[in-house]
């Protein structure tokens, strides 16, 4: 799979400070478990939350998972240098706000990749656009290193920052969220993010409203969420993952755009229902076909991890 098809649906929030929450994490059924420095590690227990990045990483990649480490740009240092080792896929830098602080990561890590004997570029970034200033730069952002491979939203953080949400229907966040999946693909990256509703305060609504919230993300095109709780993990991953009838009704329209070329009828075939089936709908039904086929790799590898079967990455 190149890069933009990585299934990465679900991202599990984990302080690495807090033990428990460790021990959760590592059977959840998480694509990616995030081993958080920032949002949930109080500044006194960072230091010693950097010195158990190690144990905690051990701890929750044998489910399958991908992990990452969210950071503090403010620490950059010192959080990449505890992070970056074998077996982390990526970073996630949060409040990222400049071009500037996206080169400067990456020469960080490249060195330490150096250092440590890990592949060249192989360490992923997500910055976190959480401020008016980094939603503002979020394109120039998106396109200052390779190593970037999507993009996010903090809504907490951009709530305070610009002001409260009002309770009414006109609010900031349905722009901003809409806004990240244009500016992602005018820069190539996948945009994270789910679609909350009221009264649900994102990252611990249930799992059913997470599942509502992921679908509804799905059909804007962001491509996986954040999460705090390891039970809204299952739920992202069935929100961002065609369900029967859609992956039926995409091979429908791919067998009726097959029967039109063999008879020789032109590319353009109306339907039943009246609508048009172009060249561009179909490759959409054909990628609709090929995330259902991965998501369900991802699933059996994950599956085999925690049996503790050795499998091929997906």
């Amino acid at each position: 799979m190149t890069a933009s098809d990585q299934i990465r649906r679900s991202w599990l929030l984990t302080p690495v400070s807090q033990p428990d929450c460790i021990a959760a994490a590592a059977p959840s059924p998480a694509d990616v478990i995030i081993l958080d420095l920032v949002e949930f590690v109080a500044e006194r227990d960072k230091p010693k939350a950097r010195e158990a990045l190690p144990q905690a990483l051990d701890a929750v990649k044998g489910g399958g998972a991908e992990v990452f480490v969210q950071i503090d740009p403010e620490l950059m240092l010192a959080d990449l240098t505890a992070a970056i080792h074998p077996g982390i896929a990526g970073v996630v830098i949060s409040r990222a706000e400049s071009a500037e602080q996206i080169t400067q990561a990456d020469a960080i890590i490249s060195d330490l990749e150096r250092q440590r004997g890990l592949l060249p570029g192989a360490i992923a970034m997500v910055p976190a656009l959480e401020t008016a200033r980094g939603n503002h730069n979020g394109f120039d952002l998106a396109g200052a290193s390779p190593r970037i491979w999507g993009l996010t939203l903090g809504r907490a953080d951009l709530v305070m920052d610009l002001r409260p949400e009002p309770s009414g229907e006109i609010h900031l966040m349905q722009y901003l969220m809409q806004r990240l999946v244009t500016l992602a693909a005018a820069a190539g990256k996948v945009p994270l993010g789910a679609w909350w509703r009221a009264p649900d305060r994102g990252l611990l609504a249930t799992p059913d409203n997470t599942l509502a919230a992921a679908r509804r993300g799905r059909a804007i095109g962001f491509k996986g969420a954040f999460c705090v709780l390891a039970e809204q993990a299952a739920a992202l991953n069935a929100g961002f993952t065609p369900t029967d009838d859609e992956v039926a009704a995409a091979q429908a329209r791919r067998d009726e755009h097959a029967s039109a070329t063999a008879s020789g009828a032109i590319a353009a075939v109306i339907t039943d229902d009246g609508r048009t089936l172009t060249a561009n709908i179909v490759r959409q039904a054909a990628g609709v076909v090929a995330w259902s086929e991965a998501c369900a790799r991802r699933e059996k590898f994950k599956a085999a991890a925690r049996a503790g079967i050795p499998v091929p990455v997906p």
